[in-house]
């Protein structure tokens, strides 16, 4: 172990992480479990995509119906993320984390292995619902065990993880594709092997949970005690703490808020504008990339041709290139540019993008599919590198820790309706519209970039986890009421 560290009041240990004093030990691999979560998350919204039209002549749905079934998922992340978000910041976030790996699992089979349309439904709400809780879960890990100048940077892995998730997924289906032509399988069957193949990221993780994952020590310092949060400390970071003989074992907390009652502080005046902003980024983000990236086999088809193997290449491609390359540009960038920059940028690059693939996909003049492809990559790329992140970026930088799953649950809420609002309608607004419907959709991006240049919140400089000790100093409430 290296220099002891001595602690006095738990305060410190929120000090100690975001300042980069400690970071060593398992704290990395604890981020890379987080973001194994948000893998297994992306693998599951995206392995149905594929099958959706053999899933509407299986169970016979209609083109409503088709469409509540796929939305159904992000209704379930939905209740997910608001009821996980209060509940991981009242008992902790590893409880929660287990639980809903559990629920994945189960949930996941059961889609899989779906013998009627309600089965069907059933689980794929309680695949959203798990999902929904996992993102303010890993997200917090992220954020808790990051210091301060590389907490955005691993805050951007979210986005790498994801498209590789989504490339992952069609990248199986390609493979499943020509097996099935090898053995002449009827395709139809192919989307219950890829959504049954989620259970292996997330038994994975489960079993790397079990070995190497520890509560939050900025959690434990607040919620439980400061020997507590010792522990976690030495068994995380590998560095020998140790607590002070008169050290402040814990700060007097609040009385506990009624849970239908917890987003209200979301509400007052810190925080107001941060709450405001994080919901239309991520509205905006959410329906754009539910409309066109989350449907871009359709885009594909529309602008390319339509097979089932372009409806497979044309997605993975994407994703692949486009997707994971935006990521890992934000992951570079985000210490250097600004969290809120490269939303900015990344708003303007998908409105431009979209609005040009609805000009360009009517074949206008030589040359023109191709340009409109490569337009269609830039919006993945924009999306990626911009609001696609740093809406869930913003969000998680925006509250501290006593608060940061209640206020990342609840802005999943602007995510979530606005991906309904794009899994559902888009499918309807392109059957009448054709490419016109681009222009509409249009507007949504358009709307976020407003939304960043009025409101001027940028979480990259500010430290907002010391507002949990201002707040109760300022109130009072901040003062020694047991020592050692």
């Amino acid at each position: 172990m290296s220099t002891k560290i001595i602690l006095r009041h738990p305060g410190d240990v929120q000090r100690l992480i975001n300042d980069g004093v400690i970071r060593s030990g398992n704290s990395r691999f604890i981020v890379i479990i987080a973001l194994a979560g948000i893998f297994m998350d992306a693998f599951d919204f995206t392995s149905i995509a594929f099958g959706l039209t053999y899933v509407q002549k299986e169970f016979a749905f209609s083109a409503l119906e088709l469409g509540l079934a796929s939305g159904v998922i992000l209704i379930g992340a939905l209740v997910g993320s608001l009821s996980g978000g209060v509940l991981m910041d009242r008992i902790g976030r590893e409880k929660v984390f287990t639980a809903d790996l559990v629920m994945l699992i189960v949930a996941t089979l059961a889609c899989a292995l779906a013998p009627d349309p309600w089965t069907f439904i059933i689980a794929r709400f309680l695949m959203g619902f798990a999902v929904g809780v996992d993102y303010p879960v890993a997200l917090s890990f992220i954020a808790e065990y990051s210091d301060s100048r590389r907490k955005g940077s691993a805050l951007n892995m979210y986005a790498p993880v994801w498209y590789v998730a989504v490339a992952s997924t069609w990248l199986l289906l390609l493979g499943g594709y020509y097996v099935y032509g090898a053995f002449d399988l009827n395709i139809a069957s192919l989307w219950r092997w890829i959504v049954g193949l989620g259970v292996v990221p997330a038994v994975v993780v489960l079993v790397l949970r079990r070995k190497y994952l520890t509560e939050s020590a900025s959690w434990l310092a607040q919620n439980a005690d400061l020997h507590r949060a010792a522990e976690v400390i030495r068994k995380a970071y590998g560095v020998d703490a140790e607590v002070a003989p008169d050290a402040v074992l814990r700060v007097e907390k609040p009385d506990t808020i009624p849970a239908r009652r917890a987003f209200n502080v979301l509400w007052n005046t810190r925080y107001r504008m941060r709450t405001v902003l994080s919901l239309i980024v991520n509205f905006c983000q959410g329906l754009e990339y539910y409309a066109v990236g989350f449907s871009i086999g359709l885009v594909v088809e529309q602008v390319v041709g339509v097979s089932v193997l372009t409806g497979i290449l044309g997605p993975l491609v994407f994703n692949a290139i486009f997707g994971v390359a935006g990521g890992l540009i934000a992951v570079l960038a985000a210490p250097k540019v600004g969290i809120r920059r490269l939303a900015i940028i990344g708003f303007v690059i998908t409105t431009s993008s979209v609005l040009l693939v609805g000009l360009l996909g009517r074949d206008l003049f030589p040359g023109a599919i191709a340009a409109a492809c490569v337009c269609l990559g830039a919006f993945i790329f924009g999306h990626a590198v911009g609001p696609g992140t740093q809406g869930v970026v913003i969000a998680t930088m925006s509250y501290p820790t006593s608060i940061r799953g209640t206020g990342v649950g609840f802005i999943q809420l602007g995510n979530r309706l606005g991906g309904t609002l794009g899994l559902v309608v888009w499918p309807v607004l392109t059957a009448a519209l054709g490419l016109n419907a681009l222009f509409v959709l249009a507007v949504a991006p358009f709307i976020g970039l407003l939304a960043l240049l009025l409101i001027r919140w940028d979480p990259s400089s500010a430290d907002v986890d010391d507002e949990d000790f201002e707040a109760r100093a300022a109130a009072g409430r901040d003062h020694e009421t047991e020592t050692a």
